[in-house]
């Protein structure tokens, strides 16, 4: 399902976005948040979402995942997203953890330190009762189409 999902977003990025680098960045942040929900979901309610987001001056292209999880889970991914959102640089904080779970065998938890350190894109998250949101985005600049869409 997860391969389904990506090429849709491959597919909606070369329809919408006149920069290869910009879809390539997209793309791979859609596979490491489809790769979360698929690994780490309790439940049967998942969703994955691709929007372009306009204004009279820009554009934001946002990828967001939503999924629920254990108590567990979810208290070790917050750990995690505070402390990727807090870091003064993107890139040593993925290196930092590249070095920090090299050893350790099953889970990296490098996926979404990498969207933010690559993909150059901001994530942020939210988490309501058992469910969490993540939402990784920037801004695009123009998109395909005779003008900025309109909110």
């Amino acid at each position: 399902m997860a391969s389904g999902v990506l090429r849709l977003v491959s597919s909606f990025c070369s329809m919408v976005l006149d920069d290869a680098n910009v879809s390539s960045r997209f793309y791979m942040a859609a596979h490491e948040l489809a790769e979360n929900i698929t690994k780490y979901s309790c439940g049967p309610r998942v969703s994955l979402e691709l929007a372009l987001e306009g204004a009279e001056s820009s554009c934001v292209m946002k990828i967001r995942a939503r999924n629920e999880a254990s108590p567990e889970r979810l208290r070790e991914v917050e750990r995690r997203l505070l402390s990727l959102k807090t870091a003064d640089d993107p890139v040593k904080h993925y290196d930092a953890l590249i070095c920090e779970t090299a050893m350790v065998e099953g889970v990296s938890g490098l996926g979404l330190a990498r969207v933010r350190a690559e993909g150059g894109l901001d994530v942020d998250y939210t988490i309501e009762g058992n469910e969490l949101t993540i939402t990784a985005h920037a801004p695009i600049g123009r998109w395909r189409g005779d003008e900025q869409p309109k909110a």
